[in-house]
């Protein structure tokens, strides 16, 4: 009887051989009338065959298949869908993640994500152990989608980028990754009926986890606005598709997703602290630390810290653009909630992505806009990260090469220090007239101080307030330089002059030298020696230079180099040489900039003489 046993199994072992080695040489030369009788026909029933049998077939469910033998590729499916239904799902999950060396083809990544849900499915319940490797095999593919190309596009050019390779592949994606982990969401979601939530769940926590991942890459590098009183009428971009899709799954998990964003943010704060501690005893015993602390360290990092970009993308998509707002408690005021999301707003402004800058700067609009003037006190400027922002947008306006986005900083910039208190916003200016180079931001930044110098006066302020007297002189002097003397260069600085310049008329007309409300009285005599005598000669310089070579390009002849030379950069980049009409436009540009600081610095000087020669008059 034992004779006869071990024949018979001998005899499914040698069929099983026979049927595997069958399938391969169908497989091999693309047979799929072979491949469907020796699985589908005959009905294979041996399972072990099944895990070499899963892993040729989806070896096979390629891109290359699909658009060449896409017979053949329909009959893999289908042969692989038998082998899911009647195989051991534990077995086969593995056989198929072991292609995970291979995942570079999108389409057998798709096939796969697919196949692997069916096997979950047929999984038990507590099936966290296998989903947890799923995921973790599956997200690295994605983790592998090259981060979208930046192509600086502006308003309605931003539609083209759903035409970039890049972002293609990175939506199609992700909206088949969302849509495989819809049935695992909805088993463990708030809105089943069926089940009892807990946010504690280890399925909830994996999930979570998972998404989250989604939104440092590749959403993180996507453009996902719309308007919806604006764009009613026009179709959403496959990247806010996704957003759109990510948020509704997170918040059937996520009943608070400021509690979340908070959440990490601590744990973050105390890794930080972990570091401090363990550098400091590195320094009594480094080699034990190198052995203990450091691995300590980079577990809780990798296994329990969301990245921080995805904290900042999950801010964005909820404050900016107004997904998954029921799941944000609106109990905090305005001023907690700029102040706790700086450092995500700080973050996408220093990345040069256009796409990702952009999100810092619809993210600062839309929390700063809500927040009344002078809501904060000078104190709250300890927080470094205020200065931090304001440097980031002055940055931003001068160097971006994306132009709706330079635009776009600049209301934010003015009403940036309308926030503070009057001490907080003299503080603020004082900091960009010290620290920035930039002539054109300077200019701007006086002109608000001039309007608030204004408003005071309106008031009745007196030389004690903190924009008059000591002060305001103190400001004059940081901005009313000539660097170079007579041999300055007017057009590169002369968004400033002529700032400084329309200041100094106002306060000649609006405060008279007998009442010398503002103290600027005190500071005229040096500042007409210092500032306007260097400007009269660097004007009359300048403009017998540039008439010489407007003369010169007229008749023809080169310019000399020392004098003037003409370029255009885009960019950074330098373009080609440009037309003598360019070459004369050019010119004639600069002399009327000359011109029209000649007027206003005659006529100040003027309208100041007229001024004290009344008060001597009485």
């Amino acid at each position: 009887m034992d004779h006869l046993m071990d024949v018979e199994v001998m005899e499914k072992a040698a069929d099983a051989e026979t049927a595997l080695k069958q399938v391969k040489e169908c497989i091999k030369f693309k047979d799929s009338k072979g491949l469907k009788t020796v699985i589908l026909e005959h009905k294979l029933k041996d399972q072990s065959v099944f895990w070499e049998i899963a892993s040729e077939l989806t070896a096979n469910l390629t891109e290359e298949n699909l658009e060449q033998h896409e017979y053949f590729f329909e009959t893999c499916q289908r042969c692989m869908n038998y082998v899911i239904a009647n195989g051991n799902p534990k077995e086969l999950l593995l056989a198929v993640l072991e292609q995970a060396d291979s995942f570079k083809d999108d389409q057998k990544f798709k096939c796969i994500l697919e196949n692997v849900q069916k096997i979950l499915l047929k999984l038990p319940n507590k099936r966290h152990h296998s989903l947890d490797v799923t995921l973790e095999t599956l997200s690295a593919h994605i983790e592998a989608i090259p981060q979208a190309k930046d192509h600086n596009l502006d308003h309605e050019e931003r539609k083209l980028l759903e035409m970039d390779p890049s972002v293609m592949r990175a939506t199609d994606v992700v909206l088949c990754y969302l849509e495989f982990l819809s049935p695992f969401v909805e088993e463990v979601s708030m809105r089943n009926p069926k089940v009892t939530f807990s946010k504690s769940t280890p399925q909830v926590q994996l999930l979570v986890k998972y998404l989250m991942k989604l939104l440092s890459h590749p959403l993180y590098h996507l453009d996902m606005t719309f308007k919806p009183k604006e764009q009613e009428e026009k179709e959403k971009s496959y990247s806010r598709v996704c957003a759109e899709r990510l948020i509704d799954q997170l918040a059937q998990l996520c009943p608070n997703f400021f509690a979340l964003i908070e959440d990490e943010t601590k744990k973050r704060s105390m890794q930080a602290k972990l570091k401090e501690s363990e550098a400091r005893e590195d320094e009594e015993n480094e080699e034990l630390e190198e052995e203990e602390g450091d691995d300590k360290v980079k577990d809780w990092k990798e296994d329990k810290l969301i990245p921080e970009e995805s904290l900042a993308c999950l801010s964005y998509i909820v404050l900016a653009e107004g997904l998954g707002l029921d799941q944000m408690p609106a109990v905090y005021n305005h001023k907690f909630m700029l102040r706790f999301h700086l450092p995500f707003i700080k973050s996408f402004l220093e990345d040069q992505h256009s796409i990702v800058k952009l999100k810092g700067v619809l993210l600062l609009e839309k929390l700063m806009f809500v927040i009344p003037p002078m809501s904060f006190t000078h104190y709250e400027l300890d927080n470094d990260f205020y200065k931090d922002i304001l440097n980031l947008l002055i940055s931003t306006m001068t160097h971006c090469q994306n132009k709706d986005i330079r635009k776009s900083c600049v209301p934010i910039f003015s009403n940036f220090f309308g926030m503070f208190s009057l001490q907080g916003r003299h503080r603020l200016y004082e900091t960009v007239f010290n620290t920035c180079k930039h002539s054109g931001v300077v200019g701007h930044t006086l002109s608000l101080y001039k309007e608030q110098v204004d408003s005071l006066l309106k008031k009745g302020e007196g030389p004690d307030n903190i924009f008059l007297g000591k002060n305001l002189i103190r400001v004059f002097k940081l901005v009313s330089v000539i660097p170079d003397g007579v041999t300055t260069d007017l057009l590169e600085n002369s968004d400033r002059i002529l700032s400084v310049l329309n200041f100094v008329r106002y306060l000649v007309l609006r405060d008279k030298p007998a009442e010398n409300q503002t103290g600027f009285w005190e500071l005229y005599p040096n500042l007409d020696k210092e500032f306007f005598e260097p400007l009269r000669q660097a004007i009359i310089l300048s403009k017998g230079h540039y008439n010489l070579d407007l003369e010169d390009v007229r008749k023809g002849n080169p310019l000399p180099t020392e004098n003037t030379e003409f370029s255009v950069n885009v960019g950074g980049e330098r373009l080609g040489p440009v037309s003598r009409e360019q070459q004369i436009q050019v010119i004639e540009s600069a002399l009327n900039t000359f011109d029209m600081m000649d007027s206003i610095l005659s006529r100040t000087i003027e309208l100041a003489d007229a001024q004290k020669r009344s008060v001597k008059a009485n």
